[in-house]
């Protein structure tokens, strides 16, 4: 998720219970191979607790995944992943995302693209169902698992659903069996708000893993599956560990209005949170969030 599975961010849900593989922002593939390499190489950033990790790319240019491939491989990833799922205006514009589900040719090459470069690292492939119509997986999904990619991760929705309805968990079970037939492992992904959610989704669809996006939003202590509530004290100690974690990795590089989003996150359940979140939303500098906390006698 852009601007989200950052290293700061990776290090605080390591805190409170880490997943089995960590997934990347996605790169542009194009951007790493023009001058914006080096603000890129952040994205890229590991530390030792991070393993094991993918490095997630999108782009449309076969030379640019297999550079991209490479480059994971001599940065000691433990995989990679080319996201043909997203439905972002901007990237779709670019015919990368999602759009290349209308451009099957294409997303076979990047794959074999992305192997060649990165080796022995096992490739992934997250999509969703299909554009308009979850009727074009039965064309769409077969396509893509015919490039062998080691892994497929699917989306239970179309772009055009977006997250206005519920993920089709019954569709991820048939592409599921659709990956089994052909040797390769699922993930499914779409609206896991829990662990124990998540296990019952993949005993029921028959996927060999889950992949969770938005949910960590919920709870950042999901992949514990702690189901205690966790005190003021708690979350307000995280929120200041991750905005030092932050500020560390991005001070200068980008607003610190992105931070402020986790912020929600933390500060929640319990008599004056809203207040207080509305107070830290405010805030301009990691100063004023330390102080707005001090003020709030908490922590």
């Amino acid at each position: 998720m852009a601007d989200v599975t950052d290293v700061p961010f990776r290090s605080i849900v390591v805190q409170c219970g880490r997943p089995d593989v960590f997934y990347t922002e996605f790169v542009s593939a194009h951007g790493l191979a023009s001058a914006g390499r080096e603000r890129l190489m952040l994205d890229l950033a590991l530390t030792p607790t991070d393993h094991p990790i993918v490095a997630q790319f999108f782009g449309t240019e076969p030379e640019h995944l297999r550079a991209a491939g490479a480059l994971a491989r001599e940065l000691g990833f433990d995989g990679v992943d080319i996201n043909m799922g997203c439905p972002d205006r901007a990237i779709m514009r670019q015919g990368a995302g999602a759009a290349l589900i209308r451009d099957p040719g294409r997303a076979k090459e990047l794959i074999h693209a992305i192997r060649e470069g990165a080796g022995d690292l096992p490739v992934a492939v997250k999509t969703r169902l299909g554009l308009r119509s979850i009727s074009e997986m039965n064309v769409w999904i077969p396509e893509v698992l015919s490039a062998k990619p080691d892994v497929l991760v699917v989306h239970g929705r179309t772009v055009a659903e977006m997250s206005k309805v519920p993920a089709h968990w019954d569709l991820i079970g048939q592409v599921a069996s659709m990956a089994r037939d052909a040797d390769i492992l699922c993930v499914g992904n779409g609206d896991v708000m829990s662990r124990a959610q998540g296990l019952a989704c993949a005993a029921e669809s028959g996927v060999d893993g889950i992949m969770v996006g938005r949910g960590i939003f919920h709870d950042p202590w999901l992949f514990a599956g702690h189901t205690a509530p966790k005190s003021p004290r708690e979350r307000l100690q995280l929120l200041l560990d991750h905005t030092d974690a932050w500020v560390a990795h991005w001070g200068g590089v980008k607003s610190f209005d992105l931070m402020k989003k986790f912020y929600k996150v933390y500060v929640s359940g319990w008599d004056g949170a809203a207040h207080l979140r509305a107070r830290l939303m405010e805030a301009r500098d990691p100063e004023t969030v330390r102080a707005v906390v001090a003020e709030s006698g908490m922590l």
